[in-house]
């Protein structure tokens, strides 16, 4: 598909839009001087302030904006390589990715699973798969439905019957390779090489639910058998039996990487039951079905316990000492990564609960921390679902609006995921195609790819079009390469780049609510010949629809402005291939101790060590900060006896944001910290002048360069 957009040059004018409110820094309970506006306000639209302003393209590369100059900075050179673990360059098989299969009768129209009705895409799996370069992600429904077609070995009651499951899975397999679209499907296996699957809570916890045969999985305890050895066993036959066994096998289709061993368990099984379990028979749960699948299959990593709602520093951290703290000790030997679900609440109780920015830092960085400390590494992450919930829009028809809230949260926390490409194994927003499956009294499921063309006002007929979530994979189509250097002088400008051959990608995203203006400097050496850029960018228009404009500038575009909410790819052509020759090692390192609760000028001491300075560099302390509104961010810090300067400002939104925010302050701040003070092992002293709340976490980012540098 076109995007919406193409303005030349000679008439570039780029309409702002935000839905108002302020970025981080004071936590303070008392009104923002920022515009604040609430998406719970309607049902239906999200009120927005709109600004416009028509944006300046200088003709100078590599232009450099005086120093009074108020507006932020991002700045890149072309020619430093930025590398984080073993890893530098944009991996699309990781980051852009849909929750489906190759397999869903989704993608083919004219089915029971489309209503009966056609594609307007003539072959949609090719235009979104290859032309977009996207990757499959996960299916949590597969696995579910196969167990409800197997008999119960009666020689073992309570189990599935090895010998049907033999029999089921050569079926499955052999229809995989010999239906009417398998020539379709396999077109495709390239790109569900690390696929997600997991098993939802019924029949698969053990309570006595039937399956469609009419039995139920064993519900027995005891050494020999502990609770959940017959989940495990079917999970384990599944994945034996019903998917290719590997080069040279003509049927089935490719085995799945990654195995949940269940899809938010805590929600069902605890938060939202009448007789909660225990959470401690949960994760050994989790131990059991681990250890059965092995037995038979020796090939994939399994993990958990795929967190619905990861609010560790509810309570005053409670919830992360009684829950995941507790899944990482009881279970955390045995699982090859931990999978974890984040999402935007915009509208919750009639409260902005966002998780983009500082937030998702710091949710990330303690379990980062507490694992390092428990097994002296960080086990790799899967975000298996990643998105926004806008609950005061469950029940209405699909909207552009709601479709924004969802695509400014894709982007937003897709900044955040790609700060850790050496952790991270896989991220899926969560996206599934048509999901009939969903409907609920004649209203179609919130998420969705596809909708049905008289779904929009003004337009008629059944045939299924994209929703305006497409532009999420528009937007990023054609990133790739190097990971280069980069940074923005405000942390409510989240930025990365990557470089390809003759290309340069700019990746800028605004956490803050209203538009802003910034400016653009190139640093680079080796400098090849500028031709032109291209410059997408997803934001929302006065209605609070989500646009994609692409604009072309044969102009250096040292200014700029990006919407609220909004995210800008820019794609810097040169007339020869860029020269990379340089080096940016990050190195994340964290203290000793976490989780520190704040005493009145009681001084918090943290050890970070192994660190290796080299001759150029740079660095930033992050503290993540559990606190209640109106209590400081702004500590004293001393870094082996120096003090620095602790900033007002950090990632994304005012938390308290009027009253409508959450219920407290948990993020990251992230400290500036002079080069010169760093040494192998670094004392951090931390002091605050109330009481109340937790450090949570505390590291050193340390970028080391192999050439000096400008920023």
């Amino acid at each position: 598909m076109k995007l919406t957009q193409l303005i030349s040059v000679a008439t570039y004018t780029l309409i702002l839009s935000g839905c108002g409110g302020g970025g981080g820094g004071t936590s303070t309970p008392p009104a923002s001087s920022k515009a604040s506006v609430s998406p719970t306000q309607s049902s239906t639209s999200v009120s927005s302030l709109v600004a416009s302003s028509s944006t300046s393209l200088s003709s100078t590369p590599n232009s450099s904006v005086a120093s009074t100059d108020s507006r932020p900075k991002i700045s890149f050179n072309r020619d430093i390589k930025h590398i984080v673990g073993d890893i530098h360059s944009f991996d699309r098989r990781k980051f852009i990715t849909i929750h489906s299969s190759n397999t869903e009768a989704d993608w083919f129209g004219s089915n029971a699973q489309s209503l009966g009705a056609p594609n307007a895409s003539p072959d949609l799996i090719t235009e979104v798969m290859d032309g977009y370069d996207v990757y499959f992600g996960r299916d949590t429904g597969g696995i579910t439905w196969q167990l409800g077609e197997l008999n119960q070995d009666p020689a073992r009651p309570g189990f599935v019957s090895e010998s049907h499951a033999q029999t089921k899975g050569g079926d499955a397999r052999w229809v995989y390779s010999n239906n009417a679209n398998s020539a379709k499907i396999r077109q495709f296996e390239n790109r569900l090489t690390d696929m997600i699957i997991g098993a939802q809570q019924h029949p698969f916890w053990p309570d006595g639910k039937l399956t469609r045969k009419g039995w139920a999985l064993s519900q027995t305890d005891t050494p020999s058998e502990p609770f959940g050895t017959a989940t495990g066993h079917y999970m384990g036959q599944y994945l034996a039996k019903y998917f290719s066994k590997g080069a040279g096998d003509l049927f089935g289709q490719p085995k799945p990487l990654y195995v949940e061993v269940m899809n938010e368990p805590l929600y069902d099984l605890v938060d939202a039951s009448a007789s909660p379990v225990p959470v401690e028979k949960v994760f050994q749960f989790h131990n059991t079905v681990a250890a059965e699948i092995r037995k038979t299959n020796s090939d994939v990593l399994i993990g958990g316990y795929t967190v619905a709602f990861p609010d560790y520093d509810k309570n005053d951290f409670q919830q992360w000492l009684n829950r995941d703290k507790v899944f990482i000790d009881l279970a955390g030997a045995n699982m090859d990564f931990y999978s974890i679900h984040l999402y935007d609440f915009p509208a919750h109780n009639n409260r902005e609960k966002y998780r983009r920015g500082s937030n998702v830092e710091a949710t990330l960085d303690l379990l980062e921390q507490y694992d390092t400390i428990k097994f002296g590494k960080i086990k790799p992450l899967v975000i298996s679902e990643y998105g926004a919930s806008i609950h005061s829009m469950f029940s209405d028809p699909w909207t552009p609006q709601r479709d924004g809230l969802r695509l400014i949260a894709f982007n937003g926390l897709l900044m955040s995921f790609l700060e850790r490409p050496n952790n991270i194994a896989k991220t899926i927003p969560f996206l599934p195609i048509k999901a009939e499956w969903g409907r609920v009294n004649g209203i179609p499921y919130n998420d969705r790819l596809m909708r049905q063309r008289k779904e929009a006002p003004g337009e008629t007929g059944d045939e299924w079009v994209f929703t305006d979530m497409i532009k999420f994979y528009q937007l990023w189509s054609d990133v790739k390469g190097t990971r280069i250097d980069i940074t923005s002088s405000d942390p409510d400008l989240v930025v990365n780049a990557y470089a390809d051959n003759k290309r340069v990608y700019l990746i800028i995203n605004n956490l803050e609510f209203n538009a802003q203006e910034f400016t653009l400097n190139d640093y680079s050496l080796n400098n090849p010949a500028f031709a032109n850029a291209t410059i997408k960018h997803l934001h929302l228009d006065s209605q609070n629809a989500p646009v994609l404009s692409e604009t072309v500038s044969d102009k250096f575009p040292d200014s700029l402005s990006i919407g609220g909410s909004g995210t800008m790819i820019i794609t810097m052509n040169y007339e020869s291939a860029v020269v990379i020759d340089q080096t940016k090692v990050e190195q994340k390192t964290y203290a000793t101790n976490y989780l520190q609760a704040i005493k009145t000028n009681s001084p918090l001491n943290f050890a970070i060590n192994g660190i290796t300075p080299a001759a150029f560099g740079e660095a930033t302390l992050r503290l993540g900060i559990g606190r209640d509104h109106g209590k400081s961010l702004q500590p004293k810090v001393t870094i082996n006896g120096t003090e620095v300067t602790v900033p007002k400002d950090y990632r994304g939104y005012d938390q308290y944001h009027q009253g409508k925010g959450r219920e407290n302050f948990f993020g990251v701040i992230e400290i500036p910290v002079p080069y010169s003070i760093l040494k192998a092992n670094n004392q951090i002293e931390v002091t605050f002048a109330d009481d109340g709340g937790h450090i949570s976490s505390a590291a050193l980012r340390a970028f080391h360069y192999s050439r000096n540098f400008t920023h």
